[in-house]
């Protein structure tokens, strides 16, 4: 692929450590302006208390204000990650990258990824690791492990 062609970088996001060094590995590393980038964050909603049908009016309201907030937090994080792509690089000059950010739900994150990334045409998938052992990775999965098992496309799994 010529270095002006355009191609289209799905990068797997949330609000970890991780994410951000891959993200910062992908704009130190491997930007160009003609890319596409696609940022994607499987948004996994929790409540503190479990769903029923005999609710008060004070617990519906304290529902809807933890999805509330919790939708602010996903809304916070697609900005930091686009406002990201329209920053400086690692010479100090602006990005003029081509992006856009995208909640999945519904799904596991690795099936939300793969899916996506197969709707968008992804040249690369770029990703970070928690690291865990073998024995956590075993019982909790990996999603890391689950993209490079089932991409259709290279992936890049960057470790901290």
């Amino acid at each position: 692929m010529a270095e002006s062609e355009s191609r289209v970088v799905m990068i797997a996001v949330d609000a970890s450590a991780q994410a951000d060094e891959a993200f910062e590995w992908y704009l130190n590393n491997l930007a160009r302006d003609s890319d596409s980038v696609k940022v994607v964050h499987c948004a996994e909603f929790h409540l503190g208390m479990s769903v029923g049908i005999n609710y008060d009016e004070k617990q519906i309201a304290q529902i809807t204000e933890q999805v509330k907030k919790q939708q602010n937090e996903v809304d916070n994080l697609k900005s930091k990650f686009v406002d990201k792509l329209r920053g400086k690089g690692p010479n100090e000059q602006a990005f003029k990258i081509k992006g856009e950010a995208f909640i999945l739900n519904g799904k596991k994150p690795g099936e939300a990824i793969i899916e996506a990334a197969e709707t968008h045409k992804a040249n690369l998938i770029i990703c970070g690791t928690r690291g865990l052992g073998k024995i956590r990775r075993t019982f909790m999965g990996s999603v890391s492990d689950f993209i490079v098992q089932h991409a259709r496309c290279p992936v890049v799994v960057v470790r901290k």
